[in-house]
């Protein structure tokens, strides 16, 4: 089985490396990357993906928020470079 996916993160770097390794895992399918939250929201109002790679700290709303929008049930993993994030993020 092979779990669709979505990278959400304003830096672009992070979602290469991301990209990187769902490219290394057989069982993911890395659908798109999104470095706008809107344009990611607007994606996933068309189309059901089973995995979301979320930033938690952007510039605009941060991860917690854009959840609230979501309209579909998704996985989560919360991705972050700051550390005071990792305990909201479980």
């Amino acid at each position: 089985m092979r779990y669709s996916c979505i990278v959400l993160d304003d830096e672009l770097l992070a979602r290469r490396g991301i990209e990187d390794y769902i490219a290394k895992t057989s069982y993911l399918e890395h659908k798109k990357s999104f470095g706008d939250p809107e344009e990611a929201l607007r994606y996933l109002n068309l189309e059901k993906v089973d995995v979301l790679f979320l930033d938690i700290q952007m510039p605009d709303i941060n991860g917690f928020e854009f959840l609230s929008k979501l309209k579909q049930e998704i996985n989560i993993i919360f991705t972050t470079a700051h550390r005071e994030f990792a305990l909201e993020g479980f």
